[in-house]
């Protein structure tokens, strides 16, 4: 029969976990989400689609029904349109 005269404290409850805050880039790119957009690339190539999801590095643009991640570092502009 096991002694259980040795309690443990109760560990502390966690605090309640704070809603995430939006996410605000320096380059503005989170205005574009959800419309259609013109990007131009370094290399001259040109992307016309859905901007679904803007990170700090990357952009989730979707062309044709195919879904394409470029890195903000190869952009050149991106225009509404």
């Amino acid at each position: 029969m096991p002694n259980n005269t040795h309690l443990q404290p109760k560990p502390a409850a966690k605090p309640a976990a704070r809603p995430p805050r939006p996410v605000k880039h320096s380059d503005f790119s989170e205005e574009y989400v959800g419309h259609v957009v013109s990007i131009t690339l370094v290399n001259g190539t040109v992307l016309k689609g859905m901007l679904t999801e803007a990170r700090k590095f990357w952009l989730k643009v979707n062309v044709d029904g195919r879904v394409h991640y470029i890195n903000k570092a190869h952009v050149v502009e991106v225009t509404l349109g």
